[in-house]
């Protein structure tokens, strides 16, 4: 009987090298070889499983033709399921079918049949499919059958708030099938680190994403006809008008999960199929103030703390929704909060409540927003200014004026880069004299993936040619080694874990001053503020990538070549 290695040598070409790494690297991640196999590509993965069925003289399966049981699934825990690579597809009489990437794996076959008190019955199968398997119905069984453990509700005080209690351990036998899919939706939010929570309707269908690491993932699509439960639910939770469906509208969760409490920004948006919600989460335990820890570069971080400690004068942060900016606010605040200082915020909405800093609530509808806010501000008697975002020419003036009559003001704006922020406020109406004396540095930023540190390896793919066009001088082209994340089940299959900020901080120092005042365009601005010892975002991005955080697909999508 030919070995394993002998039969890939014979039917499908596989060099003994390629053999001896692929079997390397599955003892090493403490994976099915058939599995680094499959993530090599060296063998298509139809024939793969072809012949990993013939060398074992067990039947195969396609997981993507499967629909399987909740029923089989609550038999084998997902956590034993992840860890061994199986997935359970069938009972049949005293046995379990059991999808395997390895069908000797004694361990593997020992924990299910301890489990599920069944004889199992192994099937060839594709890893990559089983993972993906594992995700896609055991997070329906979580969401839809309502499984998870710890999903009870009552209403407890805290810091004057009334905060729903979730993930105590134990289940409230009165609640329903809508209150458990929100709790154990919130929960699910809290333990993968997302960011966010989309509910959207459809003409034919209803899912909820959650944003992880930057990316929207699909975890249950309830049916249909929980729609209208569904969303009241949040509403009420929220403090919403559950009758008002035409119009936008704004509220907030606060629960408490397990012993953390966490607080949920909600907004409502009328669609042509029902009312889209997305939350986002506020969770003070991932606030990030030590600003060592933001993704500066040594250097830019000494610019940026220089800015924001002279006395007087505006620090603005710019970037997309998304990018960091409140955490790089926040962090500033932090640093600049002392006794001897007033610090004052306007903030729409106030996302994390900061101790020893007067923050206040921006109210439109009652007249009170930035530039409001801002005016009342200046009769307060303050040291330090914060302005949630500079939108329009009357909060940049107030906001300037500030600056120049000794307060330090920071505050954000929407654009892609520093000197952008400066041909945006020109051409709000700006005067390029005040905005030069007020203006002591712009931070722009980006968040991008971090490459899992447990499936982390070089990017063969990835030529010397390559990292030229990307703005890599030539003679550092072809000494650099670019990394990816290969996949694994910490990360999910997509090779991210986390993220990382990259930063253009510029300071105006005499050159750039002057460019402005001569009505230089952006472009322009940036050439000579790189002359003066900024990094643009895509160098600072390169910088990253080298360091092995992130890789080159996260450059070239999150920031903007440098000749553009």
């Amino acid at each position: 009987m030919l070995t394993l290695q002998e039969l890939l040598t014979k039917e499908a070409q596989l060099s003994p090298e390629d053999y001896k790494r692929a079997e390397e690297r599955a003892k090493s991640d403490k994976c099915p070889i058939i599995f680094t196999l499959e993530k090599s590509n060296l063998i298509d993965a139809d024939k793969l499983l072809d012949l990993f069925s013939q060398y074992y003289k067990l039947e195969k399966i396609d997981l993507q033709k499967v629909t399987i049981d909740p029923k089989i699934l609550s038999l084998v825990p997902k956590d034993i399921a992840k860890k061994h690579f199986v997935l359970p597809i069938e009972k049949v009489g005293n046995n379990i079918v059991l999808a395997m990437g390895n069908p000797k794996d004694l361990q593997a076959i020992d924990a299910v049949r301890f489990k599920s008190k069944l004889l199992p019955k192994p099937v060839v199968a594709s890893v990559v499919k089983i993972l993906d398997a594992i995700e896609k119905f055991y997070s329906s069984v979580d969401l839809k059958e309502m499984k998870m453990s710890g999903s009870s509700s009552k209403t407890n005080g805290d810091s004057g708030k009334m905060r729903t209690v979730i993930g105590e351990g134990v289940g409230d036998k009165d609640d329903g099938p809508i209150i458990k899919l929100v709790n154990d939706v919130l929960i699910q939010c809290k333990e993968t680190g997302a960011s966010d929570i989309h509910i959207e309707a459809y003409e034919e269908s209803l899912r909820v994403r959650l944003r992880i690491d930057g990316a929207l993932k699909e975890i249950v699509k309830p049916p249909l006809g929980m729609k209208g439960a569904l969303i009241s639910r949040i509403k009420i939770m929220s403090g919403l008008n559950i009758a008002e469906t035409r119009l936008p509208q704004d509220g907030a969760i606060n629960v408490t999960v397990g012993k953390d409490p966490i607080d949920f920004r909600v907004n409502t948006l009328p669609t042509v199929h029902g009312e889209k919600i997305v939350m986002r989460i506020l969770d003070k335990s991932n606030l990030q103030v030590d600003m060592t820890q933001l993704g500066f570069e040594s250097y830019q971080l000494k610019d940026f703390q220089g800015a924001i400690n002279s006395p007087n004068g505006m620090v603005l942060v710019t970037g997309p929704t998304g990018s960091g900016k409140t955490t790089t606010l926040y962090s500033a605040l932090q640093e600049l909060n002392r006794e001897s200082s007033n610090v004052m915020t306007s903030e729409d909405p106030v996302e994390y409540s900061l101790s020893g800093i007067n923050q206040v609530q921006m109210k439109p509808d009652i007249g009170l927003d930035f530039s409001a806010a801002l005016r009342a501000f200046l009769r307060q008697d303050p040291d330090i200014i914060m302005v949630g975002e500079i939108r329009d020419l009357e909060t940049a003036e107030i906001a300037m004026k500030a600056a120049l009559t000794g307060h330090l003001v920071l505050s954000t704006l929407h654009t892609n880069s520093a000197p952008d922020t400066i041909s945006r406020l020109l051409n709000m109406g700006a005067a390029p004299f005040n905005l030069v004396a007020a203006l002591n540095g712009i931070t722009a930023q980006r968040l991008m993936r971090r490459i899992c540190s447990e499936c982390k390896e070089v990017d063969q793919n990835v030529t010397p040619e390559l990292l030229t066009e990307l703005g890599l001088p030539e003679k550092f082209a072809s000494k650099v080694q670019v990394y990816k994340g290969a996949g694994c089940g910490t990360c999910g299959q997509s090779g991210y874990k986390g993220r990382v900020a990259v930063h253009e901080v510029l300071i105006l120092k005499e050159a750039v001053k002057r460019s402005i005042l001569n009505g230089a365009a952006a472009v322009d601005i940036k050439k000579v503020a790189m002359k003066e010892g900024m990094r643009s975002l895509r160098q600072s991005a390169i910088a990253k990538m080298i360091q092995g955080l992130t890789t080159i697909e996260e450059v070239i999508k999150s920031t903007s070549s440098d000749n553009d």
